[in-house]
């Protein structure tokens, strides 16, 4: 129960900003071109891309229109605002507890941008994405990341206010992603620790780790 409130807290809070969520929040710039060069190394032409947590769908828009790009979210508001920008792609609603529906079948590439900070089971979603991309697959993925001494990100868990409802972000230090990450049989290709979203009410920068990984050949 408390796991579902947490999910309808969340789908609120980003349904209320969908319409405004670019002009408040230009992810691309805080990313420093992190999503873009990850793009441009591993999407070729005609591939299949899977965007979790696509929010307004501004990470995939501009890409190929030979790409075939499926985004989902939990605020049927953002898909269609990522509707709107891309009417070529695919848009669900999701849940971050639950697997990638198997008949929207697997992708080349992933991403989990500034999704996963409301997952309180980091491994099982873990998991969920790596079954939902081809072996070799890449997937570019954030987690906040828990660290002693850096402000901010000491504890495992914070509740948040919002202008609505309160929610809990989770951390997760490097530890336990590196180890949820070999559960879910992706191989970690890069990483670097460095800045994710910003926290307007207190104006501190909020620091992901920033994980490129790929899916095992081997898996199944």
């Amino acid at each position: 129960m408390a796991t579902e409130t947490q999910e309808e807290g969340v789908r609120r809070v980003y349904g209320e900003i969908a319409g405004v969520y670019e002009a408040f929040f230009p992810t691309l710039h805080r990313y420093e071109g992190r999503v873009e060069r990850f793009l441009g190394e591993t999407v070729a032409a005609g591939c299949r891309v899977l965007d979790v947590g696509c929010g307004p769908g501004q990470l995939t828009r501009e890409l190929d229109p030979t790409v075939q790009v499926v985004g989902l979210d939990l605020s049927p508001e953002m898909l269609e605002q990522a509707r709107r920008g891309r009417p070529s792609g695919e848009y669900r609603v999701y849940s971050y507890r639950d697997p990638v529906p198997e008949d929207l079948g697997r992708f080349d590439v992933g991403l989990a941008v500034g999704c996963l900070d409301f997952c309180d089971d980091l491994p099982r979603t873990l998991r969920h994405l790596s079954e939902a991309l081809k072996p070799g697959g890449r997937l570019l993925l954030t987690v906040l990341e828990r660290r002693p001494g850096l402000e901010g990100h000491e504890e495992a868990r914070q509740r948040i206010q919002t202008a609505g409802p309160e929610v809990t972000l989770y951390f997760w230090s490097f530890e336990e992603t590196a180890r949820a990450l070999g559960a879910a049989d992706l191989l970690p290709r890069g990483y670097a620790h460095a800045p994710g979203w910003v926290r307007f009410s207190e104006q501190r920068t909020m620091c992901f780790g920033w994980w490129d990984v790929e899916r095992r050949c081997s898996a199944k």
